[in-house]
């Protein structure tokens, strides 16, 4: 089934609650379906361009992704109705944003299909991912057209294989009180070596130790499936909040 041209915003507030990683892994798993994908990294610290440079040193790159780096919202936007104008075609475009909130995130949020926050799973994520929603909520209260705004998920990230009761705690008082994704990145070894190495499905294909290659694999089908989801929600925007 193809989904076309969509934008997805990655968004929090906090700084270090995945959304470099969460861009990444959303790339592998589109790259890996023969997607194009453009990545827009607006952080000052550069961390996807850096990603893109060592992965392409490394041969762990794919020329169906590109990470673009800009600081300016607007060029952004300009950016993604150029793409708009080219033909058909399967192409996911991810924002990755920098911690705190500005204007310029707004811009941002107007472009996209789906914001898609993710939090960690302790206190303190919460407390930034549920000021990240009132963000989002006093977003659109300022905007012309507030139905047409994309809407707002959380996904779970790095979710240890063994939850404690605490952070069981936290991921039910997020379920009450935010819509989150059914789907999750797990607290995987293969994420860590994606960041540092490069693409998900060029990594597994380059791994000789199948039993290294199989976890690899999993993880790209682990992010395939949190990317499903985020394509359900923009297909079908009438049936969340």
């Amino acid at each position: 089934m193809g989904y076309g041209i969509r934008v997805v915003l990655v968004m929090n507030r906090k700084g270090g609650s995945g959304k470099s990683t969460l861009c990444r892994a959303l790339a592998s798993a589109a790259a890996v379906r023969g997607e194009t994908v453009t990545i827009f990294d607006t952080d000052a610290s550069k961390s996807c361009l850096k990603w893109m440079q060592a992965g392409q040193t490394a041969g762990n790159w794919s020329p169906l992704v590109e990470v673009i780096h800009t600081l300016d919202a607007h060029r952004v936007a300009e950016a993604i109705g150029q793409i708009y104008e080219q033909q058909d075609q399967e192409h996911l475009i991810l924002i990755d944003t920098f911690g705190g909130g500005s204007e310029a995130q707004d811009v941002l949020a107007v472009a996209a299909h789906r914001i898609i926050c993710p939090m960690m799973l302790s206190r303190g994520d919460l407390s930034e991912t549920l000021e990240t929603a009132n963000w989002y909520l006093k977003l659109r209260g300022r905007v012309e057209k507030p139905d047409e705004l994309a809407g707002f998920s959380v996904l779970l990230n790095r979710v240890p294989m063994r939850v404690s009761e605490t952070e069981r705690a936290v991921a039910e008082e997020l379920f009450q009180s935010l819509p989150a994704l059914e789907t999750y990145l797990g607290n995987r070894a293969a994420y860590v070596r994606m960041d540092k190495e490069g693409l998900l499905g060029v990594i597994a294909d380059k791994t000789l130790n199948r039993a290294l290659a199989a976890h690899v694999q999993s993880a790209v089908k682990e992010a395939g499936d949190v990317l499903d989801e985020i394509d359900q929600l923009i297909l079908a925007p009438a049936e969340v909040a």
